[in-house]
């Protein structure tokens, strides 16, 4: 009788021991994806990303696990953008900094490439839009699962701007990044270039007259403060790569990749959704505030679109490639 009481202890504490094992199996089965963004909390894209963690991590089962990163907190995109093709974080949306590694990754912020909002998204969620990272895991190691969009770039000025003519000179600012600077050498403005955290400062101080922006970045950096004036030439549409590791992303199952990517394209649908109901909201804020909106004519547009083919010349010579995948983009219907 003790030697079946025995056996029946061990048996019990077998059973304990297999399940605590598997317990600690199940934990060290689950795999982290941190992402790290550059935006705020409340920014279309931050939401776009929490949306995709709800739908990874509700689609493996507790499998994966997404940690959102925004505002920065992973350090400014150039760091961030280092770890991400160092494997020492899982996904990133490092902007036009992965244009450094990768030169097609800019393409979507080539100046005066997309007509319109359905444009736009018709490209960056179709086969030219896929075009723009063909061969980049080979190259840097990294994988791209889409184009996170933020919004078309407008002028804001502290005096009307209502010809051409009232560009030139004007002391613009924009990011330090070559098709950024070549569209205000186009303007023959007087290009300035600082970070955007210095910005408001220099446009109250009237150190620059001007700056361009999405509607949305008027509204949350307050530079309608500073600024009166808005040009409305949607010169520029922003559009963030969204970037995976592909030594991580190989590690997955089959299952796990393709549950990333179908998550990856709904939460880019949403993002679109998002950013467009947030610029209409930003432009009737911006009216509110008493800032007037000025939108240039197709004569107008015409003549800026002419000023800026020597640097588009320049551009198609500097990128082998670039000027057909330009076209077959600005042919899209």
């Amino acid at each position: 009788m003790k030697r079946i009481i025995s056996v029946l202890l061990i048996a019990v504490l077998l059973v304990g021991v297999l399940a605590a094992c598997s317990g600690d199996t199940d934990k060290a089965e689950v795999r982290t994806i941190r992402v790290a963004n550059q935006q705020a909390e409340d920014h279309p894209q931050t939401l776009a990303l929490y949306k995709f963690k709800e739908l990874v991590e509700a689609g493996s089962d507790g499998a994966l696990k997404v940690e959102v990163y925004p505002n920065m907190q992973l350090g400014s995109p150039e760091a961030y953008n280092d770890s991400l093709l160092q494997g020492a974080i899982e996904m990133a949306l490092p902007g036009t900094v992965m244009a450094q590694s990768f030169p097609r990754a800019a393409t979507p912020e080539f100046p005066y490439l997309f007509r319109d909002w359905d444009h736009a998204r018709k490209v960056l969620t179709g086969p030219e839009g896929d075009a723009i990272h063909e061969g980049m895991p080979e190259d840097v190691g990294v994988r791209s699962l889409g184009m996170m969009p933020l919004a078309f770039r407008v002028i804001t000025s502290n005096r009307e701007l209502s010809t051409v003519e009232d560009l030139e000179g004007l002391r613009l600012r924009v990011p330090n990044i070559p098709l950024y600077l070549d569209f205000a050498r186009s303007l023959n403005a007087n290009v300035i270039s600082m970070s955007l955290s210095e910005l408001f400062t220099a446009l109250e101080q009237n150190v620059v007259d001007a700056q361009e922006n999405p509607y949305s970045t008027i509204t949350t950096s307050r530079f309608y403060e500073v600024q009166d004036y808005i040009l409305e030439t949607r010169h520029v549409f922003t559009a963030h790569g969204l970037y995976i590791n592909e030594n991580f992303f190989q590690s997955l199952t089959e299952e796990q990749r393709k549950l990333i990517e179908d998550a990856a394209d709904e939460a880019i649908e949403y993002n679109f959704d998002v950013a467009i109901d947030a610029e209409v909201e930003a432009i009737e804020y911006l009216k509110e505030q008493g800032v007037k909106i000025t939108v240039p004519d197709e004569t107008f547009m015409n003549t800026l679109r002419e000023q800026y083919k020597p640097y588009e010349e320049a551009f198609y010579e500097a990128h082998p490639g670039s000027k057909e995948l330009i076209e077959a983009i600005r042919a899209v219907q």
